[in-house]
């Protein structure tokens, strides 16, 4: 990364060039970037979800041929990511632009530190971020010195610059974040809401993890530097920033589908009926014929009239079967 100043103006380069700033005083906001022409293809494919919010303001064709900035396209943010005023807030803007949503307005956390084993949420609030500040001043900065200025994000992930002493429910934001939306080589490109400017759009920005002087934290130091003046030494004392990383963890609630039954006509089954009620043609049985009732003198004389043939076929069996043998 690198600075130049020409007759045009104030720019800021990335690594390979392929994304241009231009600096105050020649604008009063870098609300708008540059990206080389033969370069937005491979830029896009970097973060597409974010770059379709971009919006291509004029052709190069339009710059003079002998400009710095011939075969640079102009884009801006679109007026989904639009701040004003209330809205400008540092986190929950870095909240939107990582999760490449606009419309994000959770209470739930995006971001996490690496705090020892396990990640802590950032931006629960101030008390839960001093002791995230305290463990990152403890165990990682005392260990590596330059971990200050070689902080550096992937795309979807953040910076984050908090003071040594966080003001605790003073109702402030004691911190700046920006989410990091393009890499160009050891460059990270960023778009940022800044609650000190006043301004309707955010602002683009770049940072060098690399080259301290273009750091993060070298950009945003002077802001959060404390000081604080000793009555016996007569000396003033520096308590420098901490610059953090912040980790996109974010996971969306799984939507519950309704249980909603698909719209399908039931299958209509025949009713079953008793086999008394089913319909069969059966032929008709014979009615036997009704017998005779007789009055109780003439049975009483057919009875013995039965009783005397059945005593004479007895008779004749018996003289039958007596001449059988002969």
């Amino acid at each position: 990364m690198k600075i130049i100043t020409n007759e045009e103006g104030e720019f800021k380069i990335s690594d390979n060039e392929i994304f241009i700033l231009l600096l105050p005083p020649e604008t009063k906001n870098p609300t708008e970037i540059f990206i080389k022409e033969d370069s937005i293809k491979k830029v896009e494919e970097q973060n597409p979800k974010f770059f379709k919010f971009l919006l291509k303001e004029r052709a190069s064709k339009r710059l003079k041929d002998k400009s710095f900035l011939k075969g640079y396209e102009k884009y801006s943010i679109k007026k989904d990511f639009e701040i004003k005023a209330e809205k400008n807030d540092c986190l929950l803007f870095a909240e939107r632009v990582s999760l490449s949503n606009p419309k994000f307005e959770e209470s739930a956390s995006v971001f996490s530190v690496k705090s020892g084993k396990t990640d802590k949420k950032f931006g629960v609030s101030d008390k839960a971020n001093s002791q995230i500040l305290n463990y990152i001043k403890q165990y990682i900065t005392k260990k590596y010195p330059k971990h200050n200025v070689e902080v550096n994000p992937n795309i979807g992930d953040a910076y984050a610059m908090l003071p040594s002493e966080i003001p605790i429910d003073k109702g402030t934001c004691p911190y700046h974040a920006a989410s990091v939306i393009f890499k160009d080589g050891n460059t990270n490109i960023t778009i940022e809401a800044d609650a000190g400017i006043k301004t309707d759009k955010p602002i683009f920005d770049m940072y060098s993890y690399t080259q301290h002087k273009y750091s993060f934290y070298a950009s945003h130091m002077k802001t959060y530097l404390q000081h604080k003046f000793d009555e016996q030494t007569k000396k003033i004392k520096f308590n420098l920033p901490t610059t953090l990383l912040l980790k996109n963890t974010f996971k969306e609630k799984a939507k519950i589908k309704p249980n909603i039954k698909p719209n399908i006509k039931p299958e209509i089954k025949p009713i079953r009926r008793s086999s008394r009620l089913s319909v069969v043609e059966v032929e008709p049985e014979e009615e036997p014929e009704p017998e005779l009732e007789l009055p109780a003198e003439t049975d009483k004389k057919f009875k013995t009239k039965k009783k005397k043939q059945r005593k004479k076929k007895k008779t004749a069996k018996k003289w039958f079967s007596r001449f059988r043998g002969r």
